[in-house]
């Protein structure tokens, strides 16, 4: 996955810099689809590794809710 990821991205990021340099309006628009693609490849390569973030202050361990305005 990660070659893939990489033979996608690189010719995409050439394919950006000549379409940048010259305004060319169809091989930007080709680049960018190859990035997204890119981007998604590393978006599955990672699904593995995800973990669920939510604030340290907010929830104790037992999943009860902390009021931490100060108030009584």
């Amino acid at each position: 996955m990660k070659k893939l990821q990489l033979f996608t991205a690189l010719p995409s990021i050439i394919l950006l810099s000549i379409a940048l340099f010259f305004h060319l309006d169809f091989l930007f628009i080709v680049s960018m689809v190859g990035i997204f693609l890119a981007m998604m490849i590393k978006q599955f390569r990672m699904r593995g590794q995800m973990v669920e973030m939510r604030h340290p202050d907010g929830v104790e361990d037992d999943d009860t809710e902390i009021d931490i305005s100060g108030e009584d």
